[in-house]
């Protein structure tokens, strides 16, 4: 089915290649997950399988390349004809208006008959609990479900071969769950999947193959049959001896039993919300319903929920971009022996532009919140005003050296990975020295030393007094750093919140 011998790629205007030398065999019906460090040239590989090396990327492209009966490099419509892709992104693929448009756009294009579109559609709607959402448009859906229509859409197409970059990225433990069901099912339909992620647990039993990468070489090869004949490829990998130096996730991940905010004991308040009421516009239904709720001060709180519930627009709600259709979002004033602290607040009841300047809000989608002309002068926008110069730089050359970016400090932020910008717009939230730190899915895409490097940074800025609202479908991240935990039900439902 896939054949690469000596499979090698150069980018242009790089010093190194991306790949080095790759080879591996993957039979029909097979899952291969190629996993590593970010930087390691994952997401390289799979631009070949799918033809974008080196029909849209150019550079040097060496070695042996087949897949099915194509041998690359080969013209991309040929190739995306049989390969399915799912970006780590969803939003850089998709193309309709609606779900449902979305899900039968490749099939249209094909001239696949109405019937059978409408079939196809449905039972891929279906396996992704879409099927209420089918008339949405995709703009007012959630990151998760968006990565699940175009999940949908993959399916619906009937490719023989599926390459997935970073497919749980977006979304929760249940969908992630449902996508490891999913991934069994294809594959006893024949279909081959190769599948990059550093999540390592949600494929346990799924995988037939695994490859480490390190600076575009093969570190480690395995093999087995997703467990069902011997040893699971996860145990196998954990078994390695470089294993921990290869900054590996976790391959035995569990949902953290963390208490609920509001409870007895829990420290004081650093943000109360009474009473919230918020829709997006008069015709849709009630988002918050009378949602009432506290954020516990100097502590890690976890929004946890389906995806869609509306955990993105609480974050949006509290630091500002969104107002409430009614409602109090107060920043309770910290008790005299923290008033020092430079993350303590004076304020109580605040507008929107106040909480702004009170909070740092790290984003989903990382390029819009980069907007300078060097990584340097991103840290320096993002510095409060009233420091000096001299405290200005010295902040800044400390969070370059905490995130790893020393050596990028000159680079234009648009040219870095995706694992080095979330590491920068972590850096410049930090560098705000906020009240009120908010985080959406910031280890998305991050391998396991640089989520723990993450993980370290969220536990210290708390322990000095800080408060930060951690949202993410992160396991693993969870257990490391949350303290308190913040459930939202499902957004067809009135909320409750916890006093």
């Amino acid at each position: 089915m896939i054949t690469a011998e000596n499979l090698s790629y150069h980018y242009p205007f790089c010093d190194a290649p991306s790949l080095a030398d790759v080879s591996f065999t993957l039979e029909k019906g097979e899952a291969l997950l190629v996993t590593g460090a970010s930087g390691c040239g994952k997401s390289t590989l799979l631009r070949t399988l799918n033809g974008l090396i080196p029909n849209h990327f150019k550079g040097k492209f060496e070695g042996r390349l087949k897949v099915l009966d194509l041998e690359f490099p080969a013209p991309l419509d040929e190739v995306s004809a049989h390969v399915g892709t799912v970006l780590q992104n969803p939003e850089d693929q998709i193309m309709a208006t609606t779900v449902q448009e979305e899900v039968a756009l490749a099939l249209e294009w094909q001239c696949v008959p109405q019937d059978e579109i409408r079939r196809r559609v449905g039972v891929a709607l279906n396996s992704f609990d879409l099927a209420r959402l089918a008339g949405r448009s995709v703009f007012n859906i959630s990151s998760g479900e968006r990565q699940k229509c175009v999940l949908a859409a993959v399916m619906a197409a009937g490719a023989d071969v599926v390459v997935m970059d970073e497919p749980t990225a977006n979304l929760s433990p249940e969908a992630t769950e449902d996508l490891a069901k999913l991934c069994l099912t294809l594959k006893i339909h024949g279909v081959t999947l190769v599948i990059v992620d550093h999540r390592l647990y949600w494929l346990r039993g799924v995988l037939d193959r695994l490859l480490v990468l390190s600076d575009g070489k093969v570190m480690a090869s395995i093999a087995s049959k997703g467990g069902r004949n011997g040893q699971d490829v996860l145990d196998i990998l954990s078994s390695l001896p470089d294993f921990a130096t290869w900054g590996m996730r976790s391959v035995n991940v569990s949902c953290p039993a963390l208490p609920t905010v509001g409870k007895a004991g829990s420290p004081q308040p650093a943000v109360t919300i009474r009473d919230l009421y918020f829709r997006y516009s008069k015709k849709s239904e009630w988002l918050y319903n009378g949602f009432s709720t506290s954020i516990p001060r100097g502590a890690v709180t976890a929004v946890v929920g389906a995806n869609g519930t509306g955990k993105t627009t609480l974050a949006r709600l509290l630091c500002g971009l969104l107002k409430p259709t009614s409602g109090e979002i107060a920043f309770v004033a910290a008790s005299q022996a923290d008033s020092a602290h430079p993350c303590a607040s004076d304020s109580s009841a605040l507008t929107p532009h106040q909480r702004r300047a009170n909070t740092a809000f790290v984003m989903q989608q990382m390029d819009i919140q980069l907007y300078m002309r060097t990584v340097e002068e991103e840290l320096i926008f993002s510095a409060p005003r009233r420091l000096g110069r001299a405290a200005r730089c010295a902040d800044v050359a400390h969070w370059l050296d905490v995130f790893g970016l020393t050596h990028l400090k000159d680079r234009h932020p648009h040219s870095l990975s995706g694992g080095e910008k979330q590491r920068l717009v972590m850096a410049c939230a930090l560098m705000k020295r906020p009240s009120l730190l908010i985080l959406d899915e910031p280890t998305s895409g991050l391998d396991g030393r640089n989520m723990r490097i993450i993980a370290r940074e969220l536990k210290a800025y708390t322990a000095s007094g800080g408060t930060a609202l951690l949202i993410t479908h992160d396991l693993e991240l969870l257990s490391i750093v949350a303290d308190f935990k913040l459930e939202i039900a499902h957004a067809e439902h009135p909320m409750e919140g916890v006093d």
